[in-house]
């Protein structure tokens, strides 16, 4: 009878306390997002680890499960495997969870997306990373709910630095293969010689040649010749290679013929090195739009970025070989198996010295890293793709900065009038070169006094200081002035019209925080007014 009475009072607790603990559960499972990340490639492949951390550390720890899938696109791309990756794919998405968020990393996984995304997860927001074909980045940013960063390698300082380190060469042997990726660099290659005519080249694909005869081929380049390795991961006999695998059959194959990299180039195993783009960085990248897409983001609002985003890794065996010194590199390069040399330094001085400037170097070192690649990240974060002016984050923290210190200043909101009909006329090229045109104007207009940026679209917006009717008067006016003349377009020569609001505080509003809405109203005023002008906030019926 006591036990019985003990499990009625254990029941009744339990009721009780049954809505708490189902409020708590509730709230974590608030808190927590599920990302499905969909890797090209395994997780031993260079690169991958790299991304995948820069990709965990950009979120910021934020409270989320991620899914990892790889396809192992290297070795399993047929026609067969991926169906049976889209298989198990669908399976996972229809009947396991619910994904917040789909993340790829690099150009199979892209591809995919691309084909499958109306299919598998039409109304996810996408996310992607180290995309090698610009073209395929920007069809994919184009695609609603989806955006990233392209994995933009630096041929320009490369090819700068092979000429200075090695003047007497003149032959770039290329080598790719005929994967995804590997034709995705050939692409981008490709572009970078159209803009170097004089540039001799040569091309090897290793795709097209069987081992013996790769090995024949590598074993001819010499004295002229510089190779740069791009993609090697599978041979015409269907052999595949790791990077490690490819970086030594290259080295064993060729006679003191220096090998340079654009991505992974801190291997060595023969490679001599390069101004090698950074996975970490990239995936970093990816995961703070991410984070800003879970935090409520529109990500059709966030454009592709395609900025350089590079470290320079050298070999010093390789230095060693071709008698290039520190000094010759680039700042800031990272030698790979780099000498031991500090004992002459130890020698002629205490150990306490010594400690004092090793921990003062690192700490300088370490500074200047993180100063430089948190400057790269704010720009780019903060810059408009299409026009390079300033976006809608630039322009929210310059007005939250002016409104927390309670500065007087005026807002303008402007729009391209029927921009739609450009578009439908003239098609999205035309467009997008009207917008970069009226952007250069409004750029032209902008100085300490004022600050222009991009919103979204064809909406852009200002910021100006010292506020008075006279400047409102004044600023508008000269806006419609600088839109008078004909645009150059493609499409030929185009005349537009704006629409302006401008609002200014105090004189418009006791609250700075609602000065952009009272532009706002302004600029719908001249809408509704017939366009082709401005209205000042004021001037407005308010009743």
């Amino acid at each position: 009878m006591r036990n019985f009475k003990l499990l009625i009072i254990y029941c009744a607790l339990l009721l009780l306390l049954s809505p708490v603990l189902h409020s708590r559960a509730e709230e974590s499972l608030e808190r927590q997002f599920n990302i499905l990340f969909i890797s090209s490639y395994g997780y031993s492949t260079a690169g991958v680890p790299e991304t995948l951390k820069g990709f965990e550390t950009g979120l910021d720890a934020m409270n989320v499960n991620i899914s990892y899938e790889f396809m192992d696109a290297q070795k399993f791309y047929s026609s067969n495997a991926i169906s049976n990756f889209d298989a198990y794919l669908r399976y996972k998405l229809f009947t396991v969870r619910n994904f917040d968020l789909v993340a790829v990393a690099d150009d199979p996984a892209l591809r995919y997306a691309i084909n499958n995304k109306n299919a598998l997860f039409p109304n996810i927001p996408l996310v992607f990373m180290g995309i090698n074909n610009i073209t395929e980045a920007v069809t994919a940013s184009a695609m609603n709910g989806a955006t990233g960063i392209a994995e933009s390698q630096d041929f320009d300082n490369n090819y700068r630095l092979m000429k200075a380190l090695f003047p007497r060469r003149d032959n770039l042997v290329v080598i790719i293969d005929a994967t995804v990726t590997g034709q995705g660099d050939y692409v981008e290659f490709m572009k970078f010689k159209d803009k170097n005519p004089d540039l001799k080249s040569r091309i090897i694909n290793t795709s097209s040649y069987t081992k013996r005869g790769l090995k024949r081929a590598l074993s001819r380049l010499g004295s002229d010749d510089i190779i740069l390795f791009l993609d090697f991961s599978v041979d015409g006999d269907g052999n595949s290679y790791s990077l490690q695998n490819a970086s030594d059959f290259l080295r064993d194959s060729t006679k003191n013929v220096p090998i340079f990299r654009l991505s992974s180039s801190d291997i060595g195993h023969g490679v001599f090195g390069g101004i090698s783009y950074s996975f970490y960085d990239s995936g970093y990248i990816a995961g703070n739009a991410a984070k800003e897409i879970l935090d409520g983001a529109d990500p059709n609002d966030m454009p592709l970025m395609t900025a350089t985003v590079t470290t320079p890794y050298f070999d010093q065996l390789s230095m060693d070989q071709f008698n290039i010194n520190y000094s010759q590199l680039p700042s800031g390069s990272v030698i790979v198996n780099e000498h031991e040399n500090l004992a002459k330094f130890y020698r002629e001085n205490t150990l306490i010295s010594n400690m004092a400037i090793i921990i003062a170097l690192l700490m300088i070192i370490i500074i200047l890293i993180l100063n430089n690649s948190n400057k790269r990240r704010l720009v780019m974060m903060r810059t408009d793709f299409l026009t390079q002016m300033p976006n809608r984050m630039s322009i929210m923290e310059i007005t939250g900065q002016v409104v927390s210190s309670n500065t007087p200043y005026g807002f303008i909101m402007l729009d391209v009038d029927k921009f739609k009909e450009i578009n439908d006329t003239h098609g999205h090229k035309v467009g997008d070169e009207i917008i970069k045109m009226v952007a250069e104007r409004l750029q032209g207009l902008a100085d300490k006094e004022i600050t222009f940026a991009r919103l979204v679209g064809d909406e852009f917006c200002g910021l100006f200081y010292k506020p008075s009717k006279e400047k409102e008067y004044e600023i508008c006016d000269e806006l419609l002035r600088v839109m008078k003349n004909g645009f150059k377009t493609s499409a030929g020569p185009l005349y537009i019209t704006v629409s302006i609001g401008c609002a200014i505080y105090p004189g418009d509003t006791d609250n700075p925080e609602k000065l952009m809405e009272c532009a706002d109203k302004a600029l719908y005023e001249t809408k509704e007014n017939g366009r082709n002008g401005y209205t000042l906030f004021d001037s407005i019926n308010k009743s």
